[in-house]
């Protein structure tokens, strides 16, 4: 199912039925800081200002466990007065070979800075602390972090359901079920914000555009090393926003330009899961075709799908294609 959204919040071409709904898994992370934001914990960070957008991006990523994640995350615990003993989002091998080959090595077990959730987690943590909100029970559905995120979720989305339907994610938080479309809705206001929902009777149009170039400006801290998030987002230098998510979700923003005035929201699920990482790049980069919105050399869109599969012998023995056309 793939669905691509205007700014208007129209949807100007598809494949598949789009009102299915799925778990957002972590395509929503960049929503799930929003309280960061409206609590105002932007205007006073405690890293300042130079550090903000990267404490931002790595708050709203699935990072690779790479030191340079792992020790930012670190610091904005500290800075807001919390420990890595508060997170509950479980720890995990890093994503990042070279990462997860040192710990084993050193004779080390990843903690739960390694997770590639560590940096959601943290700023909920922040907003908890800032409220007064109980650190012990965040995970919760019922935690008011948690319902703050839903509304959130459900007005942006323009899928006004009490309450969305949820499931519990690989970290412990709740994730809702939203349609394709209203995930690709969400990523359109996120790179044109001014058609935004209001969200707490609140305008969020500037807030979204901090998100939109705290994760642009450093897409290392949304993936890492070699990560197709990452390297997207290096390729398009600021144009393109892009978030993966667990078991085939994919969401991307393209920046307006002239073919998209309004800019666009494109959200996708590969109904198999995709759970080795390797259909998403092709899908991804074919809707981006398709849609005209391409890099100047087509070579480096072409590294960028990695459609090649090779067996363990690294020879070629075959390549992923999409079949798919956009209506």
């Amino acid at each position: 199912m793939i669905s691509v959204v205007d700014g208007t919040g129209k949807e100007i071409t598809s494949a598949g039925d789009t009102d299915v709904r799925f778990p957002l898994r972590s395509t929503s992370k960049p929503f799930q800081l929003l309280p960061y934001l409206l609590d105002g914990l932007h205007r006073t960070h405690p890293r300042g200002a130079e550090e903000l957008a990267a404490d931002l991006a790595v708050m709203m990523s699935s990072h690779g466990g790479e030191p340079m994640h792992t020790a930012r995350v670190a610091a904005i615990l500290e800075a807001s007065g919390l420990t890595a003993e508060s997170l509950q989002c479980g720890a995990h091998w890093p994503y990042h070979p070279g990462t997860r080959n040192a710990l084993l090595r050193a004779g080390r077990t990843p903690t739960a800075l390694h997770s590639n959730c560590s940096g959601k987690h943290t700023g909920m943590l922040a907003v908890c602390k800032y409220r007064g909100w109980s650190l012990a029970g965040y995970t919760n559905p019922e935690h008011p972090i948690q319902r703050r995120i839903h509304d959130i979720v459900s007005s942006l989305s323009c899928e006004i359901s009490t309450p969305l339907p949820m499931s519990i994610d690989g970290c412990s938080l709740p994730t809702y079920w939203v349609s394709t479309r209203g995930l690709a809705r969400m990523y359109a206001v996120l790179a044109y914000p001014a058609t935004a929902a209001l969200v707490e009777n609140r305008e969020t149009g500037a807030l979204l555009e901090i998100l939109f170039a705290a994760g642009t400006k450093h897409p290392e801290m949304i993936g890492g090393t070699d990560r197709f998030d990452t390297r997207m987002m290096q390729g398009f230098t600021g144009r393109l926003f892009a978030k993966s998510g667990a078991a085939g979700m994919y969401a991307m923003s393209v920046a307006p330009c002239a073919s998209f005035p309004s800019g666009i929201g494109i959200a996708f699920k590969i109904e198999d899961g995709d759970f080795d990482n390797r259909v998403r790049p092709v899908v991804a980069c074919e809707i981006l075709r398709q849609l005209g919105v391409t890099l100047p050399d087509p070579a480096v869109m072409a590294a960028l799908a990695n459609a090649t599969i090779r067996n363990v012998r690294d020879l070629e023995t075959g390549e992923y294609r999409s079949v798919f056309q956009l209506s």
